[in-house]
């Protein structure tokens, strides 16, 4: 059989291993960008959370500042905003009112220690601990377990 059309002049369109060659790639160029953003959403959420296991921590590290020596003192024998020496959740015994935290901020647990300390005059180590509550999701989202933060806050000398 002969064809009435001339060869090559006006045969138009793509063969069947053109067209899936060009789905192969299309494919792997819509993969790389799903991992690639995939990648990228993980990291973020990852500072994000970070960021405000930090923001926690040094609140409760600058409130003890703030309130000073004297207090610290009388905190250790009656502690009465915030449990010492155990894990308990951010918001049930939040230091500023609820109203002032992310609701993220339930997701997150505080234990507070207070020790004294001597040598070049007195001071109290108060040291912050900041942790996901188990079965939690955002413990999927971050990298590190547990955030721990440190300060000493010293008595004033006298005049």
């Amino acid at each position: 059989m002969t064809s009435i059309l001339p060869k090559n002049k006006y045969r138009r369109g793509f063969s069947l291993i053109e067209v899936l060659i060009g789905m192969v790639i299309m494919s792997v160029a819509l993969f790389s960008y799903f991992l690639i953003n995939q990648a990228s959403s993980s990291q973020s959420m990852d500072a994000y959370y970070e960021f405000l296991g930090q923001t926690l921590g040094n609140e409760t590290i600058e409130f003890c500042q703030g309130m000073g020596h004297a207090w610290a003192l009388k905190y250790m024998e009656k502690p009465d905003l915030f449990p010492l020496n155990e894990w308990h959740g951010v918001l049930d015994r939040s230091i500023f009112s609820k109203t002032s935290y992310f609701r993220e901020c339930d997701s997150f647990e505080r234990m507070v220690n207070m020790s004294k300390v001597t040598g070049g005059g007195d001071g109290i180590l108060i040291t912050v601990g900041i942790r996901v509550k188990s079965g939690n999701k955002v413990r999927a989202w971050m990298s590190r377990t547990q955030l721990e933060f440190a300060t000493v806050v010293m008595e004033k000398p006298a005049r």
